[in-house]
């Protein structure tokens, strides 16, 4: 009878984890950031954990966590987070999909930089960051942590912060990963921030914000995600030591707009003026989700369109618009196939248009999820 039992055994062992393994990879990542303060937005603006389809992403990233006065990680919304139940939602949503990988992020631009800067400078701060991040990802269920620190030595920073990030990576990393919880980082397109050459030996994925190149205070237009420079980026990282798999490129489900001095002058570099345009459900000067661009193209609002270094810019009246669509995310997703890199990150999923009011649903993702996963499609059309 023993010659049965190990039979058992090896088909137990050596058949059914490698189903199991199939079944949860992917030819590569989509990693999907969630911002918690979407609840707030009134009538189809709104987003909550219900709007998110776990299947169109690997990884799904809960913004923002921050440091509380100990400099300890902490919720930077009681009522987002814990009161409607933000934290225990987003990684229920496991439920639905076993294999989806779900972090928290914390810090993001609203946090600044000096708290963490702070934090990094000295190995007792760094130990107690860490313990708090294992006790906080571990009562909330989190598959990881997203460290978001915009920027290390700026806006406020110290110039050790360079090396200091190394160590607090290298601390956070070694506390968390015994349980098999995950580490990735966010890192803005100028690499001047970092020690390159140093990071990749401790996290998981670096996530690139390929967007943001421009803000919307600038006196004159230009790109939010021109792709020339994201490209300079990501040879910076593998030119560095970072394997291939380890970088995430980011792209944008929204844009910026800016008001345009002189509307007849509608090009690259254009002079503006005071920046009153945004969107009535983000309600943010300056930024508009793609819902809310697509919204003004359909209604004809917009006079024209270029395209220019794989991103899209308008012109709408005195508007002018810089924002990826469907088919620069689509360039975007196969330049990281072709190159081999980790996979696609996208900021965010509640910008995207994600009740399918101007298009397809999730536009944004889908296009990635689907140029991903092309070859596949005839078997998931057959399997379904």
């Amino acid at each position: 009878m023993i010659f049965p039992t190990l039979l058992l055994v090896f088909l137990v062992n050596v058949c059914s984890r490698p189903v199991e393994a199939d079944i949860c990879e992917s030819k590569a990542k989509i990693v999907c950031y969630f911002a918690s303060w979407a609840i707030y937005r009134d009538e189809d603006g709104m987003f909550d954990t219900n709007n998110i389809d776990p299947t169109l992403c690997t990884d799904i990233i809960y913004s923002f966590a921050g440091l509380d006065i100990n400099l300890q990680i902490a919720s930077l919304d009681t009522n987002a987070d814990i009161n409607r139940g933000g934290l225990s939602n987003i990684t229920a949503l496991k439920e639905n999909n076993p294999c989806v990988k779900i972090s928290l992020a914390v810090g993001g631009w609203g946090e600044g930089s000096i708290k963490y800067s702070v934090m990094a400078s000295s190995q007792d701060y760094r130990d107690k960051f860490a313990d708090s991040v294992l006790k906080f990802i571990t009562y909330y269920n989190f598959d990881g942590i997203d460290l978001d620190w915009e920027y290390p030595t700026s806006r406020g920073g110290i110039a050790e912060d360079k090396d200091n990030f190394v160590v607090l990576l290298k601390t956070v990393k070694e506390k968390i990963s015994p349980w098999g919880f995950q580490l990735s980082i966010a890192v803005g397109a100028e690499t001047i921030y970092y020690n390159i050459p140093e990071i990749y030996k401790y996290v998981d994925y670096i996530h690139i914000m390929g967007y943001d190149l421009i803000q919307s205070t600038s006196n004159v237009t230009g790109l939010s995600a021109p792709f020339t420079p994201i490209k300079a980026s990501i040879n910076a990282w593998l030119e560095g030591g970072t394997p291939a798999s380890k970088l995430i490129l980011g792209v944008p489900a929204y844009g910026h707009c800016f008001n345009l001095l002189d509307a007849s002058d509608h090009e690259i570099g254009s002079a503006t003026t005071t920046n009153t345009c945004g969107g009535a459900y983000t309600d943010e000067n300056g930024f508009l989700a793609y819902y809310e661009i697509l919204l003004l193209l359909k209604n004809g609002y917009c006079d024209g369109t270029e395209v220019s270094d794989d991103t899209v810019y308008s012109w709408c009246g005195d508007e002018w618009l810089t924002y990826d669509n469907e088919e620069t995310v689509a360039t975007k997703t196969q330049y990281v196939l072709d190159q081999s890199l980790g996979g696609v990150m996208v900021w965010s999923l509640d910008t995207d248009d994600f009740l399918g009011l101007y298009g397809n649903k999730h536009a944004i993702v889908s296009t990635i999820y689907n140029t991903i996963n092309s070859d596949a499609s005839l078997f998931l059309e057959n399997y379904d």
